[in-house]
């Protein structure tokens, strides 16, 4: 193996299933060289070298496709046996939240604390850190968690295709803001995610974008029309939001802020494309 990381390029299938590692529970990868603890990186595993997951970041979006589309099965399939619409919706973000080991809700409940808790840049990491979940966090994803279903159920209640369309939509442009944040914040610690993980180079981040936005508008254009566009853009603004509160409370990212800018992203999108959507049948 070169020891150059700037010469170390891994072919397509080695970037998916980096990718597929690092965002699900899929047995394909060893994640644990790419967590925020420092005691749980493997220096002998090129996963943890940089440039490398910052160069797979291109395909998180179509790995947010599959996540998506594991929910949209599910809530498909509970439809189709007049399962109460709530009810499927809530058991469909359930099935992606199985198959993502709930990583990104434990990055949002991580800031919550943080954040609320923490009265300085130090106090505030070292709460994100502690593996304890306060009431913060557990505030802040019930929140989010309740508004994802809400917004699913009144699409599925109208029409299941048009909320699987806004499910895999949601799941895969979220994910597809990763890059991005990284490449607009610095990483908030010397250690962690922003030094395991590398920086991306502004040309992935800008074709994990298009491949995100490609993919959306395929299932979103035929129930949501030219309003896909208003879609992406509030979901690509609830993200921003969270790189913007986190800047200012610790100085940069981490990788519990990109897994609450998700988590926020994805719950944004399906919140205006129910709005679009079902305003726009109204």
């Amino acid at each position: 193996m070169d020891a150059n990381p700037e010469n170390q390029k891994l072919s397509f299938l080695a970037q998916l299933q980096l990718a597929t590692s690092f965002l699900t529970r899929m047995p394909i990868r060893d994640r644990s060289a790419l967590s925020d603890d420092p005691a749980e990186v493997d220096p002998t595993d090129h996963a943890s070298e940089p440039a490398v997951l910052a160069d797979a970041m291109w395909l998180f979006p179509l790995v947010g496709f599959g996540v998506g589309g594991v929910g949209a099965i599910t809530l498909g399939l509970l439809t189709w046996l007049d399962i109460p619409a709530t009810v499927a919706a809530t058991l469909a973000v359930g099935a992606m939240i199985w198959l993502t080991g709930a990583l990104h809700e434990d990055g949002l409940a991580d800031i919550a604390d943080g954040f609320g808790g923490g009265e300085d840049k130090d106090s505030k990491l070292r709460i994100m850190r502690d593996s304890r979940v306060g009431t913060y966090g557990i505030v802040a994803v019930a929140i989010l968690l309740i508004a994802k279903i809400a917004a699913l159920a009144a699409l599925a209640d109208w029409s299941t295709g048009a909320a699987a369309a806004a499910l895999v939509a949601g799941a895969t442009w979220s994910r597809a803001l990763f890059a991005p944040t990284m490449c607009w914040l610095e990483p908030a610690r010397d250690n962690g995610l922003g030094t395991s993980a590398g920086t991306p180079r502004e040309g992935t981040s800008w074709l994990g974008l298009v491949l995100a936005a490609a993919l959306s508008l395929l299932v979103l254009l035929s129930p949501a029309g030219f309003g896909t566009i208003l879609i992406l853009a509030v979901g690509g603004l609830g993200a921003f939001m969270v790189g913007w509160i986190a800047l200012k409370q610790i100085g940069g990212y981490t990788g519990d802020v990109l897994g609450a800018a998700q988590q926020v992203g994805e719950a944004a999108t399906l919140i205006a494309a129910s709005a679009i959507i079902l305003g726009s049948f109204a």
